[in-house]
């Protein structure tokens, strides 16, 4: 009984202070001690001296063909140095251009030899935050217009890489094809990122030249975009959709709406197609990874000077339709399509 006593005795002396809202600050002190431990954890882990290649690979905003780019540019990598010679560090900044800044920053500070930018605002965070390490940028439609290079040529710094820029023409012939007559299309985005910017601006002018009505919308937020796709959905023929991460990443609300209205819906690229479009003429972009990585190469085993290695351009496309949109909406390739590898499944997800 007095061992109990005792116990209790010291259990309340702890729980009880001799300084008025004392607890109170024992608390606040542990919360911001966590705090400050979360805060201290590096985006970045540091690079091993294990004579390997570290490869910083980042990605400004997750979706289906900046992914397939990833894979590809690794995958080609692994097989021109081994795959027990080279390692990869992944950061995917969830669209937030101060976390590209700090991933590039820790990447170049913790002995990474080369960072892998994917989408034009990565590039552009990257280049502005790291200016020695070597930069190869893909998944960007102009690298001279989003200002990483000086010239396309002989890019001048410490960047160049592979454009993705689709063939936007032929994109709106295929518009122009599946549209009845008179065609009237609606052009969709962000209105934010540089590229599907650039890529609005030329679909519109061949629009023009073509005869074609069309109305450019600005999507900002996921409820914006299927207020916009609604609205696009009920007053035109046909909706275009550029390669825009934003949209990429938000296909599925894009899916939701094609297959409530039955609206034509042409993509910019095969995966916005495979995440919820009907059909699109697109590049490689697993083949694009693939140049990349051979740039990567070619500057790590080589020795070539970045800066005077050429921006390769993407020349080689595809038609593709969406095989269970079509079906859905009851549209049917009458043309040189391939069908797209989508089940029900992954359509859903």
């Amino acid at each position: 009984m007095a061992s109990v006593l005792l116990i209790g005795t010291v259990i309340s002396t702890a729980g009880c202070s001799s300084l008025p809202g004392s607890r109170e600050t024992a608390g606040e002190s542990s919360t911001q001690s966590a705090e400050e431990i979360l805060q201290e954890e590096p985006l970045v882990r540091e690079a091993e001296d294990d004579g390997k290649y570290h490869i910083g690979v980042l990605t400004y905003r997750k979706h289906g063909a900046a992914e397939e780019t990833v894979e590809g540019f690794e995958e080609e990598m692994r097989s021109l140095l081994g795959s027990n010679k080279v390692v990869f560090e992944e950061v995917d900044a969830d669209g937030d251009a101060q976390k590209c800044a700090e991933a590039a920053t820790g990447f170049a500070n913790n002995g990474y030899q080369l960072i892998f930018a994917c989408g034009t605002e990565a590039v552009q965070n990257a280049g502005a935050a790291v200016k020695e390490t070597p930069i190869i940028g893909a998944c960007v439609s102009d690298f001279l217009l989003s200002g990483v290079v000086s010239s396309m040529d002989e890019p001048g710094g410490n960047i160049t890489g592979v454009s993705s820029m689709g063939p936007i023409d032929q994109q709106m012939d295929l518009v122009e094809q599946i549209t009845p007559y008179p065609a009237s299309v609606a052009i969709i985005s962000s209105g934010t990122e540089v590229g599907s910017k650039f890529e609005v601006n030329l679909a519109t002018q061949i629009l023009d030249e073509k005869g074609i009505s069309w109305k450019a919308f600005h999507a900002a937020t996921e409820e914006d975009l299927r207020e916009r796709m609604e609205e696009a959905a009920r007053d035109y023929a046909c909706i275009y959709l550029p390669t825009d991460n934003f949209v990429a990443s938000h296909m599925d609300i894009v899916r939701d709406v094609v297959l409530e209205t039955g609206v034509l819906t042409v993509t910019g690229d095969y995966q916005m197609c495979a995440d919820g479009g009907l059909c699109c003429c697109s590049i490689d972009y697993r083949e694009h990874g693939r140049k990349a990585a051979n740039q990567a190469y070619a500057v790590l085993e080589q020795d070539e000077e970045i800066s005077r290695m050429p921006v390769q351009e993407e020349t080689e496309t595809q038609l593709f339709y969406n095989p269970e949109v079509a079906e859905k909406i009851e549209w049917y390739n009458y043309g040189n399509m391939s069908a797209l590898n989508v089940s029900e499944e992954d359509s859903q997800e």
